[in-house]
């Protein structure tokens, strides 16, 4: 008698395409993140950067509404190295969140294709991958909009501050926290399964 773990919901031909597409996106996102971190150490970089909204009048539209710039796309010769390398780091988060999303995805694939799908280390991995992704999701948007305050600061398109601020806090996305959340909860069902797969073998 089959186990409560042991259920078919992929077939091996779709398996393989899952996996095969989802190392195809990790091939991918690795190529254009060194592209990235190459192309911002050196030579001309293209930036979307906050701007001041006070430093252009505001533009009247159609049916009354006002529109207000906040955002320029200015090309920069060469980037400052503290600056090009938090760009950098934040390319890396944003790779490692990819990377944890690929990964949940051949895990889960292989386990539904072997019809053990509570493995013993399935709830670890599941729940580590989502705290994982909770973090590197995060840490690549606050260095991302540290670096690209900064740099607004110094070209002059946002108002300089007094002293130096360190993180910077702008249009955070909660997704990855979100998302790294679930999977977390997700670990303890896995958990909550394998325990159940132990009480029926058991009874069986």
């Amino acid at each position: 008698m089959d186990s409560l773990a042991r259920v078919s919901v992929l077939s091996r031909v779709d398996s393989v395409v899952l996996i095969v597409v989802s190392v195809a996106v990790a091939i991918a996102a690795s190529l254009s993140t060194v592209s990235t971190i190459i192309s911002n150490g050196d030579g001309e970089v293209v930036l979307r950067l906050p701007l001041d909204p006070s430093t252009r009048e505001s533009e009247a539209l159609d049916l009354g509404a006002v529109a207000r710039v906040s955002e320029v796309q200015a090309t920069v010769p060469v980037l400052p190295v503290y600056e090009a390398s938090l760009l950098g780091w934040s390319a890396v988060m944003s790779l490692v969140a990819v990377l944890c999303v690929v990964s949940l995805l051949v895990l889960l694939a292989y386990r539904l294709t072997s019809r053990v799908l509570f493995g013993p280390r399935t709830a670890v991995i599941v729940g580590s991958v989502g705290m994982l992704l909770a973090i590197s999701g995060s840490a690549a948007q606050l260095l991302d909009s540290t670096a690209k305050n900064r740099l607004a600061e110094q070209l002059g398109a946002m108002p300089a501050r007094a002293g130096e601020t360190l993180v910077y806090i702008s249009g955070f996305d909660p997704a990855p926290l979100v998302a790294g959340g679930v999977l977390v909860l997700l670990g303890g069902v896995f958990q909550f399964g394998r325990r159940l797969q132990s009480d029926t073998e058991g009874l069986v």
